[in-house]
């Protein structure tokens, strides 16, 4: 363990002043005068140099040590339920973020949700109504019936609502008419079974279980620009901060943050509960400042705190 030196400068009123012996014609040998110095200060000397320099070279080959160790974790699955660590300490993993509140909503059934910026909006497939909230409260303002009788997802473009709806043996993707019941589009998505939506501010982005991967829409189209691997083989809900993209795994319980640009994992966290079937989180949305995480079975809508802290 490095211990560090607590230098100590020279204190007094004539520091400068030397003493003069051995003078000869061609040399002097000069001394600190000691009565002009009170406090001798902290030598300056080839030992406590030296320390210097162990210390330094001990702390790269740490960090050195530290940087291969972060490089072997970030490329190991993360699929996994092996917490990726950093050294010892976990890295990836950090805890879920504060729940400022909870709604209890009380329909049944509800799978999804999203907002236009001010107002919830879910469906409820029971009853196969689209419901617009007071706020992120559990009152109803209006309703509308959905495209299709099984909807699994919604997302907001910013004008129109986007619903992702089962059809036979494939999932459809549907334009609404602002947030309405009329339908100005509708059109396949690249995979046959697709579990998520949201929008990023100027693409659809959906995420699907059968291939595992993450489809970046050429704006709200079916033609699709790329594609990427899904942290997780079992994403099934999607939501955008602004910054980042949002996915949600309920069968393994956990939110992965990932970068837009370079997907890159920043962080995953737990679901704000425990991991038993009745208490998985079925969806997730952003309302412009906080993440929401929706428990169907229980009916719980939570409000995180704002979670523009682990941009970085």
């Amino acid at each position: 363990m490095y211990i560090k030196t607590s230098w100590v400068a020279r204190v007094g009123t004539a520091l400068n002043r030397f003493l003069k012996t051995n003078e000869s014609a061609g040399s002097v040998e000069l001394t600190n005068d000691p009565t002009g110095v009170s406090v001798p200060g902290t030598p300056f000397t080839v030992a406590n140099m030296n320390k210097i320099e162990q210390g330094i070279y001990d702390a790269h080959v740490t960090a050195d040590a530290n940087a291969s160790n972060l490089s072997a974790n970030v490329n190991q699955d993360v699929k996994t339920t092996a917490s990726p660590t950093f050294g010892s300490i976990p890295f990836i993993y950090i805890p879920s973020p504060a729940i400022l509140s909870n709604v209890t909503l009380t329909p049944t059934n509800i799978t999804d949700i999203t907002t236009d910026g001010t107002n919830l909006i879910s469906v409820n497939n029971i009853t196969g109504m689209i419901q617009i909230h007071d706020g992120i409260t559990d009152t109803v303002l209006s309703s509308f019936s959905a495209p299709t009788s099984l909807t699994a997802g919604l997302a907001f473009d910013g004008t129109n609502l986007l619903s992702l709806g089962y059809v036979t043996d494939r999932y459809w993707i549907y334009k609404h008419d602002g947030i309405s019941s009329t339908i100005l589009a509708s059109y396949a998505p690249p995979a046959q079974y697709i579990s998520g939506i949201t929008f990023d501010g100027t693409n659809v982005i959906l995420c699907g279980t059968s291939p595992d991967l993450i489809y970046i829409q050429d704006g709200v189209s079916a033609t699709t620009l790329s594609s990427f691997a899904s942290p997780t083989d079992r994403a099934d809900s999607l939501t955008f901060d602004g910054t980042n993209l949002i996915v949600g795994d309920s069968y393994n319980g956990r939110i992965y943050i990932l970068d837009k640009v370079t997907k890159v994992i920043l962080y995953i966290f737990p679901f704000p509960t425990n991991l038993e079937a009745k208490n998985k989180v079925d969806s997730i949305a952003f309302d412009g400042e906080h993440l929401l995480t929706l428990q169907a079975t229980e009916k719980i809508l939570s409000i995180h705190k704002r979670i523009g802290c682990f941009h970085g």
